[in-house]
């Protein structure tokens, strides 16, 4: 799963900061941004910023999206493993 933040739409109230400050960090400007390893992605305003959501963080990701004042926060779900299909003779 991966997740970024619409900058245009975030409100700067840091909720996602509250509930999952792995992935979510606010800068000077107020703004929530998404953090990969520690250090933000700044790519304001679009999906550049993908940050890669470690399975630990999944729930309080999704939460915070789902709290989001803003409606700001954006997951990306990654595709499934395709299954071969056997193929009958």
């Amino acid at each position: 799963m991966r997740v970024w933040i619409d900058q245009d739409l975030c409100t700067g109230d840091g909720i996602c900061i509250d509930h999952c400050s792995d992935v979510f960090v606010q800068l000077e400007d107020g703004i929530a941004y998404v953090a990969e390893a520690g250090q933000p992605l700044n790519d304001p305003g679009g999906s550049g910023s993908l940050a890669w959501v470690a399975p630990r963080n999944v729930a309080d990701v999704i939460h915070s999206a789902e709290t989001c004042p803003g409606e700001c926060i954006f997951i990306e779900l990654d595709d499934p493993p395709v299954e071969p299909v056997d193929e009958l003779a």
